[in-house]
């Protein structure tokens, strides 16, 4: 979509026609305001067709950084709810292999005017998959919820939703973790979007079969689901945050079964340069081991 552009001296100023031209230049402004408009509102849904370019301009720019495959992965765009003049981005592309054979992706995350097609600031960071990480078609979401860190502090919220599966044996018991999920907050600082909150678990699961019970072999099913919630409390300028697990945890040898109600929560403090996520808060270490796994240090914008 090209950029809408006005110009004010678009129309001759003849003095002889000055008033028959401006009346023709109020209803060309009229013309194209109402064109505006509707283009405007034409925009809501965010396409990816009305902002091919500036995807094709920005995966070019990265590609030519870092040498990368051109092709563009799990691509989503949605419009921001505090500010619909503006979209935020987010695509894979590919970056390498390990020796394991594990690929690692840049995840990259713009945040665009709709209007000018302008990349107002951006961000790079790198999914690295292993055994237990998995991206795959629908792994890249945009959260709609409102994070509001301060007055004048809106946060942007990007969904990992990476497949993740461990199931080796520890010590005659099967576990296999299913976990998708993981939240990362942005604040715009620029030209950059800089990530406050990194890779926070939200959903999981764990299931398998426990063969050291006293009744044999029982089945286990452990599935939480959680939320990010804005408390009114602040530390370094910023609110303090609460993430908020709720779910069931369901066992059965076969004659028995057993389901219990699973609540949790934990508040989350920023430090001055980011919300660290204390480890032994969460309910399942190693839920928390796997999510460590499932990235790398940021890379450098692709400028």
């Amino acid at each position: 979509m090209s950029a809408i552009t006005f110009n004010a001296n678009s129309y001759a100023q003849d003095s002889l026609e000055q008033n028959s031209l401006e009346q023709e230049g109020g209803e060309q402004e009229g013309y194209e305001q109402t064109s505006y408009e509707q283009q405007k509102n034409q925009q809501q849904d965010c396409s990816l067709n009305q902002l091919s370019s500036v995807l094709d301009f920005d995966a070019a720019l990265v590609t030519r950084k870092y040498g990368l495959s051109l092709a563009t992965d799990n691509t989503v765009c949605r419009v921001l709810p505090h500010n619909k003049e503006q979209a935020l981005l987010s695509y894979f592309q590919y970056y390498q292999s390990n020796k394991d054979g594990y690929a690692s992706y840049l995840w990259r995350v713009i945040l665009v005017n709709r209007y000018s097609n302008q990349i107002e600031a951006r961000y790079t960071g790198v999914i690295q998959e292993n055994s237990a990480i998995k991206s795959h078609p629908d792994s890249n979401s945009i959260d709609s919820r409102e994070y509001a860190l301060s007055d004048n502090t809106p946060a942007l919220g990007l969904i990992l939703d990476l497949a993740n599966g461990d199931s080796s044996p520890q010590e005659q018991e099967y576990r296999a973790f299913k976990t998708n999920r993981f939240l990362t907050l942005f604040v715009q600082e620029g030209d950059k979007l800089r990530p406050v909150l990194k890779h926070l678990p939200l959903d999981y699961e764990i299931e398998g079969s426990d063969t050291a019970g006293s009744n044999g072999e029982v089945y286990l099913h452990y599935g939480v689901q959680g939320k990010v919630e804005v408390l009114p409390t602040n530390s370094h300028g910023y609110h303090d945050l609460k993430l908020v697990t709720q779910g069931q945890q369901y066992s059965t040898d076969g004659e028995y079964d057993q389901t219990e109600e699973i609540s949790f929560s934990t508040e989350l403090k920023y430090d001055g340069k980011r919300y660290p996520v204390i480890t032994e808060r969460l309910p399942s270490p190693e839920f928390w081991q796997i999510n460590q796994n499932s990235s790398q240090a940021e890379t450098q914008d692709a400028n």
